[in-house]
This record gives structure tokens, sequence and C-alpha cells, in this order.
């Protein structure tokens, strides 16, 4: 592991010390835990940028991001964020089919 030194506002060091002392375990892993909660979390933003931009398929944004796919279509779900490249009329054929699955038909 390399050592970094980064300066941070004293009243952000005193969050990071009520919440390492919370949970029983040092700064430095509070910052770790963090750093990769706050980079995942980057990472599937800019995925779902990308996906709005066209440039990023569904599975490429959760290759990018470090998740499953599951978990990259459950975060795009959750913001209202469509994965599937479909035009109208490939929706509405769909539709049709389902019902006519649902009806047994």
């Amino acid at each position: 592991m390399k050592n970094l030194q980064v300066r941070i506002k004293d009243e952000k060091k005193k969050e990071l010390d009520k919440l390492a002392d919370a949970l029983g375990t040092s700064r430095s892993e509070i910052l770790r835990r963090v750093i990769d909660d706050g980079l995942k979390d980057t990472k599937m933003k800019i995925g779902a940028e990308k996906i709005l931009e066209k440039e990023f398929s569904l599975s490429r944004a959760a290759e990018f991001s470090g998740v499953s796919l599951h978990r990259m279509a459950e975060y795009l779900a959750d913001r209202g964020i469509s994965y599937f490249r479909q035009s109208p009329q490939e929706a509405e054929q769909d539709m049709k089919t389902a019902k006519k699955w649902v009806n047994n038909d």
C-alpha cells in the first residue's frame, strides 16, 4: 500500500475521527472505505452519462464501473435512465407480444 498525503478542512477531519471512533477503527480505514465507495459511485455516474451519450452499452458501463450487470441496471433504473435502445415501434411490438403472452394467445 502506498502513502498519500492530502489536506482537508478541520471539520472534515473531525467528522472522520467521529466516524472512526463510532466504528472502532482508524481514520485511515475510514478514508480507504470512503475513497473506495466514492470511486465506485463516480465510475457508475460516468458510466450512466456514457450510456445517455450512447457511447457505452449497459455491459460496457458495468465493466467500466467494476460492478455486475445487474447492479448497473439497478443503478440506472433507480435514476429513471433507460438502458434499452429500442425504437418506439419496437417497444410497441414488444408490448403487443407481452399482452399475447399474458392472455395466452
